[in-house]
C-alpha cells in the first residue's frame, strides 16, 4: 500500500505470480479509509492476505503542515539552547532571503536536568530522580510527547532510561522518546533535532497505525501490518511507534526498491528513478544495482541522524497548480490534491494544473480513466488553461506548453542535483519513469538530459506499492567507537562488532525472521584525522577481524576517492562509529512472463496531439494489448488505467518479457 497526495495505490501478488493492482482516491481527513477502499478494489478475501506492507506519509504530512504533537524537550543543564542555536553554517550562502529552520520546540518548552556524563559515558553528576519526578508533575497535561536528549547519552543510556521510567510512572499518557533509541550517535544538535522531530510526529503515527490495524482486523484480516522505513526495509508497527522518524520517507522509498528489482530483471546497473504522482515528484538513484542510502538526511532544513534512501522531492506533480507570479509562469508546489483535484477531474477544480495542460495538448486522451475510474472533463481543462492564457496574453496551446515546460524544467533540475552536482553523468544511466504522470514526461526529460534509454515498468501507476513487496525486514544499529586505526586491534573490533550483531539478530528474531534468512552487514564510519565527516566502509562478517583492520585504510582510501574524487593514503585514519545493517531477506517477487507478440501492434485509434512543436495524428495503443516483443515507433501514446506514456518522434520502443516498455532514442521499431 502506498498513500499519495491524490491516489492511494495497492499492489498484490499471489503465490503463483499473478498480480492485482488498484487505485483509490486518497482521503485526507482519514487516510485509513483510502487504504481500505484500495484494498477492497483488489477484490481479495481479507483472510487470505498473508503479508501487508504499508508506506505511509502520515508523519511526513504532519511535519510539513506543522500540525504535530506538543513536545517538551528535556536536556542536560547548561545545554538548553543547543537546539535553538543549531549550526552556524549557511546552506544558501548568497540567498538574502534565507532563513534557518524554525525549531519545533520553543525555548519555553525546553527543561534542564542537573546531571552530567563525560564524553566516555562515565558519570560526572548523578541524575536526581526526585527532580525528574517533580518536573514530570509540572509538565503533565501540557504536552503530548517528551523528547529526552541528555549529553553523551549515546555512550551511556543510563540517565535517559531513568528519566523514561519516572515519566512512565508519573505521566504514563505521555509519549517519551529517548535520543539513545532514536539516534545513538555523537553530534549534539543533530541528535536533538532527530529526537525532537520523532517526538513531534510520534502520537500521530501511533494513532494512525492503531486505527489502520483496527480497520483491517474488523474486516477479517489476520496478518500483521509491516511499515516501510526510510532506509528501504520494513519494520513492525511496534518499531514504527518506537522510531516514527523512520516512517518519514516511507512512501517514496517503495519506488526506489522497485527500481532495484527492475535493474535485476533487465540487467541494468544504473537507474535514475522519477516517480511523478498527483502532488509531487520524487527522484532517486539505483547505483550498481542497489539503492543509494545516506546515513544523514535533512527535511525542510532540519538535520536527521538516520539512514535513508537518497531521495529528492519537489512539488511538481500532475495536480500541481500553474499560476502567474511577478510576471512569470510558476508551477507548484501547491497542488489541487485529490479534492477537488485538477479541473479535468470534473470534481469542482477550476485552477489549471499540469494534468489539465496535458489534456489540452492531447497527450492525455479524453478516453483515459485516471485510476481506472476518473473520467476526464476535457472542456473543463480547456476553460482552466484559458484563464491562465488570458493572464499571460497568449493562446491556450502556448499556456499549456508553458505549464508542461516549467514542470519538466523543475524535474530536470532535480535530476541534475542528484547526479551532475555530485559528479555523476546522467548519460550513463537509464531513466525509469513511473507514477501516474511520470511516463507522460519521461521522454522530454531524457531528451533534456541526453539520457539514451527510458524504462516504463509494467503497472507504472502503482510501482511504489509493487516495490514494497520486495522489501526486506531491516534494522540499522550504530554505536560510538572512537579510535585511531593505527591503535585498533582485531580482537577489539571483533568484540565490539559481536555485541552489535547479537543485538541485531535478537531484533530480527523478534520480528519473526528465521535464522537462515538473516544477513548482517558490518561497517565503520572512517575519516582522516581532523576531518568533520566520515565515509562508511563495509566488509563481510566472513572476514577475519585482524584482516579487516589491516585492510580498512586502503578500503577507506578507495571509498574516499569514489565519493569525493580525491584521497590521501598517507594520512592518519580514525574510526568514529561501528554499524550493522541487519536484514531479514524475503524471496523475490517474480512477474509472470507475457505471451510473445511479433511485429508492430495495431493502434486502437488516433489522437490529435501536440508533439514536436506541431499538431499531429498520434496512434494510441492500449498497454494491455502489447505482448512481449511488441515494438512501436514514435509518435505514439500508450494508454492504461493507471497512467499514460508519450513516445515522441525519433524514439522507438519494445516490450520486455515481463511487460516493461523500453524506449530508446533512434531505436528502430522493426
Amino acid at each position: 500500500m502506498d498513500i499519495g497526495g491524490t491516489f492511494t495505490d495497492a499492489a498484490a501478488v499471489t503465490e503463483d505470480g499473478r498480480e492485482v493492482t488498484a487505485k483509490a482516491l486518497s482521503t485526507p481527513g482519514n487516510l485509513a479509509r483510502g487504504v481500505i477502499a484500495a484494498v477492497e478494489s483488489l477484490h481479495l478475501d481479507w483472510a487470505d492476505i498473508g503479508s501487508f506492507v504499508h508506506g505511509t506519509t502520515v508523519g511526513l504530512n504532519a511535519f510539513l503542515e506543522r500540525r504535530g504533537a506538543r513536545v517538551a524537550l528535556l536536556t542536560t543543564a547548561g545545554f538548553r539552547d543547543v537546539y535553538e542555536i543549531g549550526r552556524a553554517n549557511r546552506p544558501a550562502m548568497y540567498d538574502v532571503r534565507y532563513r534557518p529552520p524554525a525549531p519545533l520546540v520553543a525555548r519555553r518548552d525546553v527543561y534542564e536536568l542537573h546531571e552530567r556524563l563525560a564524553a566516555d559515558g562515565s558519570v560526572l553528576r548523578a541524575l536526581d530522580e526526585m527532580e525528574v519526578r517533580n518536573l514530570a508533575a509540572r509538565i503533565r497535561g501540557r504536552y503530548d510527547a517528551v523528547a529526552v536528549v541528555l549529553l553523551h547519552a549515546y555512550r551511556n543510556p543510563e540517565h535517559e532510561d531513568a528519566v523514561e521510567r519516572v515519566l512512565a510512572d508519573v505521566a504514563p499518557e505521555l509519549r517519551v522518546l529517548c535520543s539513545h533509541d532514536i539516534a545513538a550517535e555523537w553530534r549534539e544538535y543533530e541528535r536533538t533535532s532527530t529526537t525532537v522531530l520523532s517526538a513531534y510526529i510520534a502520537p500521530i503515527v501511533a494513532d494512525y497505525l492503531a486505527r489502520l490495524e483496527a480497520e483491517l482486523g474488523s474486516r477479517g484480516a489476520t496478518t500483521t501490518v509491516r511499515v516501510m522505513q526510510s532506509a528501504g526495509g520494513v519494520m513492525s508497527t511496534a518499531v514504527a511507534r518506537a522510531k516514527p522518524i523512520q516512517t518519514l520517507l516511507s512512501g517514496p522509498v517503495g519506488g526506489t526498491l522497485a527500481g532495484v528489482a527492475l535493474a535485476d530483471d533487465l540487467g541494468l546497473e544504473h537507474l535514475i528513478c522519477i516517480d511523478m504522482g498527483g502532488t509531487s515528484a520524487d527522484v532517486s538513484l539505483v547505483v550498481a544495482g542497489a539503492a543509494e542510502v545516506e546515513l544523514q538526511a535533512a527535511l525542510d532544513g532540519h538535520p536527521l541522524l538516520m539512514p535513508a534512501v537518497a531521495i529528492r522531492t519537489l512539488g511538481a506533480g500532475g495536480g500541481s497548480v500553474a499560476y502567474l507570479e511577478a510576471g512569470a509562469l510558476r508551477v507548484g508546489p501547491r497542488s489541487a490534491g485529490a479534492v477537488p483535484g485538477p479541473a479535468c477531474y470534473g470534481r469542482g477544480g477550476s485552477e489549471p494544473t499540469v494534468t489539465d495542460a496535458n489534456v489540452v495538448l492531447g497527450r492525455l486522451p479524453g478516453a483515459a480513466r485516471l485510476g481506472g475510474e476518473v473520467a476526464l472533463d476535457v472542456e473543463a481543462a480547456r476553460v482552466a488553461v484559458d484563464t491562465l492564457a488570458t493572464s499571460l496574453g497568449i493562446d491556450r496551446v502556448g499556456a499549456a506548453r508553458g505549464i508542461v515546460a516549467v514542470a519538466d524544467a523543475a524535474m530536470a533540475d532535480a535530476i541534475r542535483e542528484i547526479t551532475v552536482a555530485r559528479g555523476i553523468d546522467p548519460r550513463d544511466f537509464s531513466l525509469v519513469a513511473f507514477g501516474g504522470a511520470g511516463p507522460l514526461h519521461a521522454a522530454s526529460l531524457a531528451e533534456e538530459l541526453e539520457i539514451p534509454r527510458v524504462v516504463v515498468p509494467a503497472n507504472p501507476g502503482v510501482l511504489s506499492a509493487w516495490g514494497m513487496l520486495h522489501a526486506d525486514t531491516r534494522h540499522d544499529l550504530v554505536r560510538s567507537f572512537f579510535v585511531s586505526l593505527a591503535e585498533l586491534s582485531g580482537a577489539q573490533l571483533g568484540e565490539s562488532m559481536q555485541a552489535l550483531c547479537e543485538r541485531a539478530r535478537a531484533l530480527l528474531a523478534a520480528d519473526g525472521v528465521p535464522p537462515k534468512s538473516i544477513e548482517l552487514i558490518p561497517a565503520a564510519d572512517l575519516r582522516y584525522v581532523g576531518q568533520e565527516y566520515a565515509v562508511t566502509v563495509p566488509w563481510s562478517l566472513e572476514e577475519n577481524p585482524e584482516e579487516v583492520v589491516r585492510r580498512l585504510p586502503e578500503r577507506f582510501a578507495a571509498a574516499h576517492l569514489d565519493r569525493y574524487g580525491h584521497n590521501n593514503p598517507g594520512e592518519g585514519v580514525e574510526c568514529v562509529n561501528l554499524r550493522v545493517t541487519a536484514l531479514g531477506r524475503v524471496g523475490k517477487v517474480r512477474r509472470r512472463s507475457l505471451d510473445r507478440q511479433s511485429g508492430r501492434p495495431t493502434p486502437a485509434w488516433s489522437e490529435r496531439t501536440w508533439l514536436d512543436e506541431r499538431w499531429c495524428e498520434t496512434p494510441v495503443y492500449w498497454r494491455e494489448s502489447l505482448g512481449a516483443g511488441a515494438t512501436l515507433a514514435g509518435p505514439a501514446i500508450v494508454l492504461e488505467d493507471a497512467c499514460t506514456t508519450v513516445v515522441p518522434a525519433g524514439w522507438g520502443g519494445k516490450v520486455s518479457s515481463h511487460g516493461h516498455l523500453i524506449l530508446e532514442r533512434g531505436r528502430s521499431a522493426s
